[in-house]
């Protein structure tokens, strides 16, 4: 009977039953990364972007409001621009939300006014005529639990807000964890603005004074401004002579944003920053907008609406203005664009509905391995046709593609000419065993034999079979060490705690002995394991503390990078050593759950790179690029950004954009000459061109 089915019937039992275990998720998405079932749909031609992938599991979600335009019947006296929302007032200061419902974007408090109004990620917050501010929307840093008071001004940054109450800066949410704080070290300032992390305003003498929540840092930039605009790194700034200044947080750190630092010559009345963009209201009342995207020219104009506007702002990609008769205007930007890298069709551009691992065959040939459960050969020469030739073909016993159920890593062994094997890793149903009456769901690593490019059936030999009845967090990557190790990353199931335990598997990375496998001693636990010897420990188990890595990769020189998907706050890319805690669930990347825990304490290992959900959803590594100084490539499943995280000798471990991604990632590969390939859902498989590769 197909596996398929197989997991049909044992879950239709299980819910006669009451089982939870094997109830049936009904997920149509890779949920390698994600906590919604919802597959997020690619971004259509309108106003704004679609619903955010990253919302709450299960959460009821009116897709009427994915992408609503603002209404044109309601004219407004202020505009605001969130992620996937904005909000405008209208002439009684009455606030009206549209876009994307995530977290309650939308959910204005009744009967509420106001006379100020400004949004975050997902929140939003307004000021009171008597000076009281209210919030709604998302919650999970207290940014929408502001502080008692009569206040001037509010800004909403990210997800943290400051208010001004006679100059004195007041902020609350991320990077105040105590609650709202005074900023006693700020000078009286006006004209707040607040962006991904940081807030400026003006000082009495016209400097631009910015504070940095995470650092707590205070930055001047002298100078005689008028007026400010905050995007994600970068903060831009109009001066009396209507001129633009922009400054960058990290200068070089980023390549994409080194375009901000050539604003147009253009004179400005009004300036906004975004993602990684600005936008400015001209003399002439025009809009024009620099940055990311843009071919890099002074005063090359980037996508923005024509026509007369007297207010303006911009949130993530989503821009927002005000026509002079108070209609509103949203559209959005494209996402980054950088020249280093681009993207290039492979495989004679064949689609690949769910490509989650590819590898090179000893004949030059390129492998890839499909969710469903096929491993397929390609021709690697640059004009060959798609005409692959089947591998291995699991489907029969291969349990897909709800969650991320299916066929998770392949690769061969790192000796194929002496040991000409095919390793596996894919979920199947257990037999049943101690008189079960069904069977159950397992993950399990597995060997073939492979005779003329093509794996024997009946040559499988099940190296390792563990239950992993929960939906999700299945990990599922297969290396081989310069030691000759197999090394296999093992998600925690959606048991968190199980990742601290060194009595089970769950949450690890494994290192076994595979050579001379049999049926009764599959591998071996290598001696020299970090601990084999200790009698509370599965000696199989190498580093732990892992939610879900999903693809590691190792360095020439035995670096182990490993990316761990978050759970609600961060994504994060680490180095591993033999013995190391990664952390998980005490901290998620450099966010620590429990009181006293540092990421780099108490035996934690910090992460190398960490992002939060305005760059994503999930991380998806990755590999090794020699070319590169070795650096580790990895990618967002949802934002299908590709990143670069490397060392350099004089700044340290940096990471950098290299290319942006159509669809969702879903992982990446290496052929022999060290090309890296893109793998995402429903797309080619492409190929990474580095700038001034052939």
């Amino acid at each position: 009977m197909n596996a398929k089915r197989v997991a049909e019937i044992a879950r239709g039992l299980a819910q006669i039953r009451g089982g939870a275990i094997y109830a049936l998720i009904a997920c149509t998405a890779l949920a390698l990364t994600l906590y919604s079932c919802s597959e997020p749909p690619a971004p259509p031609p309108t106003p704004l972007p679609p619903i955010d992938p990253t919302r709450t599991p299960n959460a009821i979600h009116d897709s009427s409001q994915d992408s609503a335009p603002p209404p044109d019947d309601a004219p407004f006296t202020q505009i605001t621009a969130g992620k996937l929302h904005a909000c405008g007032l209208q002439a009684d200061g009455t606030p009206l939300c549209w876009g994307s419902d995530i977290s309650g974007s939308l959910n204005i408090p009744a009967g509420l006014t106001l006379s100020r109004i400004s949004a975050g990620l997902n929140f939003t917050c307004g000021l009171r005529d008597g000076g009281a501010i209210v919030c709604w929307g998302q919650n999970d840093a207290s940014q929408a639990a502001p502080p008692n008071g009569r206040f001037d001004e509010i800004a909403v940054g990210r997800d943290h807000a400051c208010a001004l109450s006679e100059g004195t800066l007041i902020c609350w949410g991320s990077g105040f964890p105590n609650g709202a704080e005074t900023i006693q070290e700020v000078p009286p300032i006006s004209s707040i603005q607040a962006g991904f992390g940081f807030t400026c305003g003006l000082t009495p003498n016209d400097d631009m004074a910015c504070w940095y929540n995470h650092r707590s840092e205070l930055s001047i930039t002298k100078g005689t401004f008028v007026d400010i605009g905050i995007g994600l790194h970068h903060a831009c700034a109009i001066r009396t002579d209507r001129s633009v200044f922009c400054v960058e947080e990290k200068p070089d750190y980023y390549s994409y944003y080194l375009a901000l630092s050539r604003p147009p010559r253009t004179k400005f009345v009004q300036i906004s920053g975004g993602w990684h963009h600005a936008c400015g209201i001209t003399e002439s009342s025009d809009i024009e907008c620099w940055g990311s995207g843009a071919p890099g020219a002074a005063g090359q104009r980037m996508s923005a609406p024509e026509g007369k506007f007297t207010a303006l702002d911009i949130g993530w990609r989503n821009s927002c203005a005000l026509r002079p008769n108070g209609r509103a205007v949203c559209w959005q930007q494209p996402d980054v664009h950088n020249p280093y890298a681009q993207l290039r069709r492979a495989l004679g551009g064949v689609k690949f509905e769910w490509p989650v691992d590819l590898f090179s065959l000893p004949n030059g040939d390129i492998a890839i391995a499909e969710l469903e459960g096929t491993i397929a050969a390609y021709s690697n020469q640059p004009n060959a046709a798609a005409a692959p030739q089947m591998m291995l073909d699991l489907t029969d016993q291969t349990v897909c593609c709800e969650d991320d159920n299916g066929l998770l890593s392949a690769a061969l062994d790192p000796q194929f000419e002496d040991f000409p094997f095919l390793y596996v890793y894919y979920r199947t149903m257990s037999k049943p065993a101690n008189g079960e009456d069904m069977p159950e769901l397992a993950s399990r690593l597995a060997r073939f034999r492979v005779e003329n490019g093509q794996a024997v059936r009946d040559s499988e030999l099940i190296i390792l079979e563990l239950p992993q009845p929960r939906d999700r967090h299945y990990g599922g990557d297969i290396r081989f060490g310069s030691d000759g190790m197999l090394y296999l990353g093992i998600g925690e199931n959606y048991l968190s705690q199980k990742a601290q335990r060194l009595d089970t598997l769950h949450g690890k990375i494994i290192r076994i002995d595979v050579r001379g496998a049999t049926p009764e001693q599959p591998y071996r636990a290598p001696p020299d394991n970090p601990f084999v010897n200790n009698p509370d420990a599965l000696p199989e188990i190498w580093a732990y503390g892992l939610r879900n890595p999903w693809r590691m990769d190792f360095a020439s020189d035995g670096r182990l990078f490993i990316a761990d998907v978050g759970g609600q706050t961060q994504e994060e890319v680490s180095i591993a050593a033999a013995g190391d805690n990664l952390g998980w669930p005490l901290c998620e990347g450099n966010r620590c759950h429990e009181q006293g825990v540092e990421a780099d304490d108490n035996g934690l290992v910090a992460p190398l790179f960490t992002y939060g959900r305005e760059d994503g959803c999930a991380v998806v590594g990755g590999v090794t690029a020699p070319q590169l100084n070795n650096g580790f490539i990895f990618g967002d499943y949802c934002s299908g950004r590709v990143w670069l995280t490397e060392y350099d000798e004089q700044e340290g471990w940096r990471t950098r954009i290299l290319a942006q991604a159509e669809r969702q990632l879903l992982s990446f590969g290496m052929d022999a000459d060290g090309t890296v390939y893109v793998l995402s859902r429903g797309d080619p498989v492409m190929r990474l061109q580095i700038d001034g590769e052939d």
